[in-house]
């Protein structure tokens, strides 16, 4: 069906013209969804490229929803006495991104912005007052090329709607859709609307509070980096992961709040956390003693013996730090980090039978991880076990192929030995 026998203006749009509008929605819909599925597909691509990961959704809108829009909007004109044809629909084609947090929606908006031509941009829910409830979320429109879509639908764009939200404000809408926008009864009272209202701005709270916790997070992280590129330098170490935390910085561990649900010790660990990523290690030493003097279970002792010991590490105090990753690895015997904390420890004392015992029960425990065989590594070639080296070396690359600390170790023992 040719588009030129479809009436030229919105306003004949009728219950008469709905079987020509059908067919020519069957006749293209093969060429929208295409189109869609390859914007979808080049999009997952950018935010994966980028480190993003979101949850994607998209849709073709329905023939019923498409006519019934047109019907709508032709009434409108009707009523208004106006001429031509009426706003263009611009939804046909939807595609929604969910972000757990409110920056990731601003990266990914640029990110999208460098990608295709944004012909309009949207923060909706900006228009709301404190008194009033309705979904936040970014709404862009791309421009579609005729190459990407050669026919579009009569009185249609080229273009492509994409919804950016958070994980809350796409629950949200998805209620609020259910509850208001699908339903034939209106919201009876006023206190009705304002508990949607204050649940709404509990989730917009919500919203903020994750974020801070996350820039909060982001900013002990960094900070820690830092400390253990310090280390690094000091000591030859790789990335040190053997030197972290048990878990991210600025966390407390899952195991201390699910083995004991204790206010008190999630306060103190985080404190202790804190102040170990400022290199207050004074402060953190201390901190660490105040939580093994509560009561603990034997993991959540072992993690923090193994924070308290990577304290006493920053501090050269190596004696003491042996101790504690002892005493960690007596009441958690799987931990692979403290068999690699304390591997590094002995290394550095020179006591190299010790420090290479420690790694092979660390990657007889776990023989996938980078660490392990990094300090092994190193381990041997301070021993002069060279082709032990370049073995694990080469084991290290083979799970993190671009680590190149081991790279420059292989070209080091190269240039010696051959």
């Amino acid at each position: 069906m040719k588009q030129k026998s479809l009436p030229d203006t919105m306003r004949v749009c009728g219950i008469a013209e709905r079987a020509m509008y059908k067919a020519t929605y069957e006749t293209l819909r093969p060429a929208y969804e295409n189109t869609l599925q390859s914007l979808v597909s080049e999009i997952r691509r950018l935010l994966e490229g980028s480190g993003y990961t979101p949850t994607i959704k998209y849709r073709l809108k329905r023939f019923d929803a498409y006519f019934d829009k047109l019907l709508r909007q032709s009434r409108q004109l009707e009523e208004g006495n106006g001429n031509g044809n009426g706003p263009e629909l611009t939804d046909l084609l939807g595609i929604r991104i969910i972000c757990p947090f409110l920056a990731d929606l601003e990266t990914i908006e640029r990110l999208l912005a460098r990608q295709f031509t944004v012909v309009e941009l949207e923060w909706k829910g900006a228009r709301h007052s404190f008194r009033e409830f309705g979904y936040d979320s970014v709404h862009l429109l791309i421009r579609l090329e005729p190459a990407q879509l050669e026919e579009v639908l009569p009185h249609s764009a080229r273009v492509c709607e994409i919804q950016l939200r958070t994980i809350l404000q796409d629950a949200w809408a998805e209620v609020e859709h259910e509850l208001i926008y699908k339903s034939d009864i209106s919201l009876p009272n006023d206190s009705i609307k304002r508990k949607l209202a204050s649940l709404n701005a509990t989730l917009t709270l919500s919203d903020l509070i994750f974020q801070e916790i996350r820039d909060y997070q982001s900013d002990i992280r960094e900070r820690d980096r830092k400390r253990r590129q310090s280390l690094d330098d000091s000591f030859g170490q790789g990335p040190a992961d053997c030197l972290r935390p048990g878990t991210p910085s600025g966390e407390a561990p899952p195991e201390l709040v699910a083995l004991t649900g204790q206010r008190k010790l999630e306060k103190l660990m985080l404190d202790a956390l804190d102040a170990h990523s400022r290199s207050e290690l004074e402060r953190a030493i201390e901190l660490y003693g105040q939580i093994l003097r509560l009561k603990l279970a034997d993991p959540v002792r072992a993690l923090v013996y193994n924070h308290r010991g990577m304290a006493h590490f920053g501090q050269s105090d190596y004696t003491q730090a042996i101790r504690d990753f002892s005493r960690a690895i007596f009441f958690n015997g799987s931990n692979v980090r403290c068999y690699n904390n304390r591997g590094l420890a002995f290394r550095v004392i020179k006591a190299l039978d010790k420090s290479l015992a420690d790694y092979d029960r660390s990657l007889a425990l776990n023989p996938s991880q980078v660490e392990g065989y990094w300090g092994r590594a190193q381990t041997c070639y301070d021993m002069q076990l060279y082709s032990q080296a370049l073995a694990d070396c080469e084991s290290a690359l083979n799970i993190q192929p671009d680590f190149q600390p081991a790279h420059s170790l292989i070209a080091r023992i190269n240039s010696q030995v051959f």
